[in-house]
């Protein structure tokens, strides 16, 4: 009990000083402080840099660390062990729906703000059409399609339409998005509102998970056309062997 009043106590101590600092700040500055909270034009820059960086983190690390974790090559003792998509995928992926339906409010917003859906669709930007149809695909089919396919797999063990639907409509989403950051960053204003340096990192992170992402699908596509050729040279020879033996 003394431990916790004098922990209690600190905190509050600090606390107080906080709003103490906070306090002389404002009334050292004003007019500074006012126009940081009202003027339009900062609070655009805030929002657009939001945008920016949480459909970043989703379109170009969210999303495909979770396709990836589709096609993790495990080792058989841990994939009866591990269950990949309640434990690894559908987390990652919910995370990332949340993300962009976020960065997607402030993205229609800042359109708006600068009469994007105003002047007709000649004013309408690239990215933002581009936008919208990405978020709009994964917004309105990928869970739907999802829980359909896990639904199907327990009763059936099997894959279905929709898990099809599920997998290729969620690449070509994750594709527009990879390419509609760059629309983003000409849009903005590379080398004047966007740094070069941050256009080099982002697409560098976007080309490494991207390249690690679409190589584990086309290895794991050869690897499941290689098991299908395996089982039918195997039910050829047993049923060569049949013959012979009658």
């Amino acid at each position: 009990m003394p431990q916790f009043c004098f922990l209690l106590s600190i905190f509050l101590t600090l606390s107080l000083a906080s709003l103490l600092v906070l306090a002389s700040q404002q009334d050292e500055n004003p007019t500074l402080q006012e126009r940081t909270y009202t003027d339009p034009f900062i609070i655009f820059n805030r929002k657009r840099n939001a945008h920016a960086c949480m459909m970043s983190i989703v379109f170009l690390v969210l999303y495909p660390l979770g396709a990836i974790s589709l096609h993790l090559p495990l080792p058989s003792f841990l994939k009866s062990r591990i269950r990949i998509i309640p434990t690894l995928h559908a987390p990652i992926q919910l995370l990332g729906l949340a993300m962009m339906i976020g960065a997607m409010g402030l993205g229609i917003d800042n359109a708006l703000f600068l009469g994007f859906f105003s002047g007709g669709a000649s004013m309408v930007p690239a990215h933002a059409i581009i936008g919208l149809l990405a978020t709009s695909m994964i917004i309105l089919i990928q869970p739907a399609m999802g829980i359909l396919q896990h639904r199907h797999f327990r009763k059936t063990g099997k894959r279905s339409v929709w898990g099809y639907i599920h997998r290729w409509n969620g690449r070509v989403a994750v594709v527009l998005g990879m390419v509609n950051q760059g629309l983003g960053f000409q849009l903005t204003g590379i080398g004047t509102v966007v740094h070069t340096h941050s256009l080099v990192r982002n697409f560098l992170v976007c080309g490494l998970l991207a390249g690690v992402w679409f190589g584990l699908v086309v290895w794991d596509a050869l690897r499941e056309r290689r098991g299908k050729e395996g089982a039918v040279e195997q039910g050829g020879v047993e049923r060569e062997d049949t013959k012979i033996v009658k």
